[in-house]
């Protein structure tokens, strides 16, 4: 807790007391809600730690800190104008009731969302078992059929609440990692998403987004950088690339979200949580775009895997310092075999490795020189 000596029922029976007393209706100063939201919502448990490590502050004796709310044990709670705030408390104040807010306003929004999707598909279930009762079953088969419908209940919901837990969890190690510098608004926090290359079946997860980070550029930087590690280069990323952006709900498989990208570009059909993004727009920004979120490559991108296989004599280069794994083939009797020319020129031989991450010092490859090459230039 922000101090192990505040009661909660007791500010709870206070605060009621006070606005029986004051004739405020419902209506609580901003300061005692942005305190009783911190004790109320775990999600703000990661503040803890940062309020008592400058607890000196807000806990001396010589200062009534923005968090001092109650008297002595039996007294009333401080009302917002008895507090003597100094200009650096008031800006604190200002700039942690604000991000909480924005903060709680993001994770209700989530929240609200898991249960949108929770509550349709407990409909969708619902039918499908009235629907069972219409087809003439026996019981024996009626009671089976319920007990897959109740079990795929059971895993869809199980999905979407770790699926909820996970975006969570990523926004508040958004929040804590910044938190040490300073607290900034939610729209200038970096999100984690996964960029998915949907051709290739291919995805990149734990990409940061900046929110002043644009589209195109931003993902072009993150799949060079996973391919370069893969010793894969990017040689080609056309114009007419689409990017799609599918909301940390709205996530499907590979083959769903083919489905679904195609209908949204070629047919118009909107999906809830899922956007076609400009290439040079700001997704933090312009979409609100929420961490665990997904964004979709459709278009004909090609890697240097991709391209036809080439012998290494003819792509030899003596100022470059380049590695080669060579091959035997027991078929042709021969070595020092190229691994595009094993993989190509000898398809179906009997194979061993030979000599593996070797630097060559010149075009070495036996392949041609046995007149056995099929992709030399």
């Amino acid at each position: 807790m922000l101090d192990r000596d505040i009661n909660i029922c007791e500010v709870e029976k206070n605060l009621l007391k006070q606005n029986k007393s004051t004739g405020e209706d419902d209506t609580i100063s901003e300061l005692y809600i942005v305190y009783w939201d911190i004790l109320r919502d775990d999600f703000f448990s990661l503040l803890q730690g940062i309020f008592n490590d400058t607890g000196t502050i807000l806990r001396n004796s010589q200062h009534k800190g923005v968090l001092t709310l109650l008297h002595k044990e039996g007294e009333n709670c401080i009302k917002m104008e008895d507090i003597k705030l100094s200009p650096i408390e008031a800006v604190f104040k200002n700039h942690l009731k604000d991000n909480l807010g924005a903060h709680e306003k993001c994770l209700q929004t989530l929240k609200k969302q898991l249960h949108a999707r929770l509550k349709k598909l407990e409909q969708e279930a619902q039918s499908a078992r009235e629907e069972l009762k219409t087809q003439g079953l026996f019981q024996t088969d009626l009671d089976q059929e319920k007990g897959k419908i109740d079990n795929n209940f059971t895993n869809h919901k199980a999905e979407l609440e770790k699926e909820f837990e996970s975006c969570s969890q990523l926004i508040a190690q958004a929040y804590d990692k910044h938190l040490t510098e300073h607290i900034p608004k939610l729209s200038v926090l970096p999100v984690k998403i996964t960029i998915n290359v949907l051709p290739k079946d291919l995805k990149i997860s734990d990409v940061v987004f900046a929110p002043t980070d644009r589209t195109k550029p931003r993902v072009i930087g993150a799949v060079e950088g996973a391919m370069s590690a893969n010793k894969d280069k990017l040689v080609k990323w056309p114009e007419d690339v689409q990017f799609i952006l599918f909301g940390p709900f709205a996530k499907c498989n590979q083959h769903e979200t083919e489905k679904i990208v195609q209908e949204v570009l070629q047919n118009g059909v909107t999906y809830p949580d899922v956007t076609v993004l400009d290439s040079q727009s700001m997704p933090v920004l312009h979409q609100s775009m929420s961490p665990g979120s997904e964004i979709v490559i459709f278009g004909e991108v090609k890697f240097e895997s991709d391209l036809p296989k080439k012998c290494f004599a003819g792509l030899y280069k003596k100022e470059e310092d380049q590695i080669v794994d060579y091959f035997i083939c027991q078929s042709c009797n021969f070595k020092w075999i190229c691994r595009s020319c094993m993989e190509v020129c000898h398809k179906g031989h009997v194979i061993q490795p030979y000599i593996m991450n070797f630097h060559p010092s010149w075009a070495c490859c036996y392949c041609p020189k046995n007149k056995k090459c099929i992709i030399r230039e």
